[in-house]
């Protein structure tokens, strides 16, 4: 009995190894094909709509990705909107900027006695010894930027041709998991369409409410360009914990160079704020039961996720993490892992009336 389960703890090990070793030197493949088929899971119910006004499927498939390129593209045009804005107070910015140093420097000679030289000689001597590993983090995160916008086309194409054929695809399955085994495939294929499709849509969602949240606070404060500092903080929250961090860094950063001092706290107080809220409603509500992924997993999936696939992976892995449980609660051999992975975090009272609403409203 032993040697069994030893075997069978060695051939699981083996093959998470190869699974890895696989993601890791074919990510400029499996990358795109991921975002493609997430998309394809988001954009089928739409192009279904279509056909069933009576579009035909290339021209409804067609429409879907032309929608999407409207969306990112509006996104994009946004931005640019709001960074001619802002490349007019860039000046004034850096005098700020340069003025805070300065009474920086003089706070810390009256305190401590260390003379601006000094300390510039010491920064100096602390940014060459960090400056080795910060360029190699860097690079990592342009390496991924950058596979991210050339991969794009690549993206759009698996996408067409997932969206066209998605009956192939999914007979495919049938057929590899045939007779008794056939109606739990389909039904797997189904929730794992129904889970992806829900948090890119939550997400996209959450992402939007966040954008709000932060340009009604900042415009408040008095923040100026109050729009682009909210999508540039709201971007990196696709990646889930990580990103809520990353993104409020940059208004704090902006509060306190181009306001004052006592901007930064209300700053801190409207990121915590909608924070809270996207992170206790609005999220449990437009996703369900989001991925049903415990906390400590979904961080395991984006530790994991940046150093197999970078930037992409940190997005990527929780929603792959999500399918994996999925295939586990399916095959009875592998219920201790879907178990392992599942989220044992009961919501409260509460959030279940308010689902029970939002569910009322929408039949």
């Amino acid at each position: 009995m032993k040697e069994i389960s030893l075997h069978r703890v060695n051939a699981f090990l083996l093959f998470g190894i190869l699974f890895v070793v696989a993601l890791y030197y074919g990510k400029v493949f499996f990358i795109p094909l991921s975002f493609a088929i997430i998309l394809a899971m988001l954009l089928t119910p739409v192009s279904r709509w279509l056909e069933v006004k009576g579009v035909s499927r290339i021209p409804a498939t067609l429409l879907c990705i032309l929608m999407l390129l409207l969306f990112i593209a509006g996104i994009f045009l946004a931005i640019s909107l709001q960074a001619v804005s802002f490349s007019e107070d860039l000046p004034q910015i850096q005098r700020k900027l340069s003025q805070t140093i300065t009474q920086v420097q003089q706070w810390i000679q009256q305190k401590y006695g260390v003379a601006p030289q000094e300390q510039i000689a010491f920064v100096q001597e602390q940014i060459s010894k960090f400056s080795q590993s910060a360029n190699k983090f860097l690079t990592s995160w342009v390496k991924g930027a950058m596979g991210l916008i050339t991969s794009f086309a690549l993206v759009i194409l698996y996408l067409f041709f997932l969206m066209w054929k998605r009956e192939k695809y999914e007979t495919f399955f049938l057929w590899v998991f045939s007779g008794d085994e056939r109606p739990v495939t389909k039904e797997t294929l189904q929730q794992i369409n129904k889970v992806a499709a829900q948090y890119l849509t939550g997400r996209i969602i959450s992402m939007f409410f966040l954008a709000i949240c932060y340009a009604i606070g900042f415009s408040i404060i008095g923040i100026e360009n109050a729009l682009l500092i909210s999508l540039i903080a709201v971007l990196p929250t696709i990646i889930p914990y990580v990103g809520s961090i990353i993104g409020g860094a940059f208004p704090i950063l902006m509060a306190f160079v181009s306001g004052s001092t006592g901007m930064v706290l209300p700053v801190i107080a409207v990121l915590v704020v909608a924070q809270v809220i996207d992170n206790n409603l609005i999220e449990p509500i437009v996703m369900g039961s989001k991925l049903n992924i415990s906390p400590i997993m979904t961080i395991f999936a984006i530790v994991l996720g940046e150093l197999i696939w970078g930037i992409p992976g940190m997005i990527l892995f929780e929603p792959l993490f999500a399918i994996i449980r999925i295939i586990c609660d399916h095959v009875p051999k592998l219920h201790p892992y879907g178990f392992l992975l599942e989220d044992d975090v009961e919501e409260p009272k509460w959030m279940d009336k308010i689902k029970h609403l939002f569910s009322k409203g929408s039949q």
